[in-house]
């Protein structure tokens, strides 16, 4: 009987070592992966302040270029467009189309 609960102890202490090592590789793998994380999270947030700055920055070069582009347009009149070679068109031509489906072959629908 004592042999027996000598043997059981002995594997309980194998088995425990064993177990005890392989929650510390677990923690320390998951601790790991915890910090990893956050370092992520935290390079997010810096690139999501740049990608903020950048986008501001974009929509002023947007707004002056859309008050450049509405102050030349009411610059045009037809004066302007005749002293640069605009010409009226005295007989007006359209392409006569043909519908998509003729146009293709049987094989290329």
């Amino acid at each position: 009987m004592k042999k027996t609960v000598h043997k059981n102890i002995r594997q309980l202490l194998k088995r425990g070592k064993g177990i005890f090592w392989s929650l510390v590789c677990l923690s320390f793998l998951v601790s790991s992966y915890y910090v990893y994380l956050m370092n992520t999270a935290a390079l997010n947030g810096a690139r999501w302040n740049g990608a903020e700055t950048e986008t501001a920055l974009l929509g002023e070069k947007v707004s002056e270029l859309e008050s450049e582009y509405l102050s030349l347009k009411q610059s045009v009149t037809l004066s302007v467009a005749y002293e640069r070679g605009f010409e009226d068109v005295k007989a007006v031509r359209f392409i006569s189309g043909r519908k998509v489906g003729t146009a293709a072959a049987v094989n290329e629908i």
